[in-house]
């Protein structure tokens, strides 16, 4: 939760317009174009804090490959962190980001944990640096009791708005994952209505917005 010294922080950054530079991982195989770099160093100014954050890029404008280069920004200021990354995505896309690790991040270890070989109680003992465990939304739900149990440095939810309903298990199970901090991506924070956005931000940082019926009344309605 948001301490007071947070907030102020906080604040004071966003009244002033200021987003920290970051210096670029060195092992990044990839040169980001500047408005990638201002998220990348966004995502970096927040966990430093560790805070969450939201990434509302549009489609197709690279939101992995800026996380994926806070994930090695992590490696190389922190090695000794032997804490895993997750990284929860559609079904459809949890492809992309083992093809993008690949490419962009090879020093970064991927674990996956999908399908019939995937082992629950073995999530615990991946500790090593650099590692990333991609699941999908479904196994987020189903495998809850095994992934609320582990320690992560940092929770990304890609297409967050997978959570947009606050009630949903989705959602409640996001919400029970323990990370360092918490990241969502999603070109789309507002699809219907504004409780969609109050979901997700709380999920970065619970608490922030307040209670959701506080929120909509005072906001939404």
């Amino acid at each position: 939760f948001f301490s007071h010294r947070d907030i102020d922080w906080l604040l004071d950054k966003l009244d002033k317009g200021v987003t920290e530079a970051v210096d670029l991982p060195r092992s990044l195989q990839a040169t980001l174009r500047p408005y990638q770099e201002r998220g990348y160093a966004w995502l970096s100014m927040m966990g430093s804090r560790g805070l969450g954050a939201c990434l509302a890029d549009d489609m197709g404008l690279g939101k992995t490959v800026q996380t994926l280069a806070f994930f090695l920004h992590q490696l190389e200021t922190n090695p000794r962190d032997a804490r895993p990354a997750l990284v929860i995505a559609p079904t459809s896309v949890v492809g992309n980001w083992e093809r993008e690790v690949s490419r962009f991040a090879p020093s970064l270890n991927v674990v996956r944990h999908y399908g019939a070989g995937r082992d629950g109680d073995g999530l615990a003992a991946l500790a090593r640096p650099g590692t990333v465990v991609v699941t999908t939304y479904g196994y987020l739900r189903r495998d809850i009791a095994h992934l609320s149990k582990v320690g992560w440095s940092t929770v990304v939810l890609d297409e967050a708005q997978n959570i947009k309903n606050a009630a949903s298990a989705t959602a409640r199970a996001a919400r029970r994952l323990q990370g360092s901090c918490r990241f969502a991506l999603t070109g789309t924070p507002v699809e219907n209505r504004l409780a969609e956005l109050w979901s997700i931000l709380d999920f970065g940082n619970p608490g922030l917005l307040g209670p959701l019926e506080k929120f909509r009344q005072e906001y939404a309605v």
